[in-house]
């Protein structure tokens, strides 16, 4: 028998209309509020971007020392 032939029993949760769950926590733009959304992406994003290019120069940096 396939592992694909199996249900999945994991229990899921639906939102609720005011964007709670059922355990409380928001749900993604679950009240409308796509600037805070975009404005947490595009921080989450730049964090990235500068935390990659700090990366390349501590790696420049310590291929540098080596050599």
């Amino acid at each position: 028998m396939s592992c694909l032939a199996f249900q999945d029993t994991r229990d899921k949760v639906s939102a609720t209309e005011d964007g709670t769950d059922r355990i409380g926590a928001r749900t993604m733009a679950g009240n409308g509020d796509m600037k805070a959304h975009v404005a947490t992406y595009s921080s989450v994003t730049g964090m990235m971007k500068w935390g990659a290019v700090g990366c390349a120069l501590v790696v420049a940096l310590v291929i540098w020392l080596i050599s």
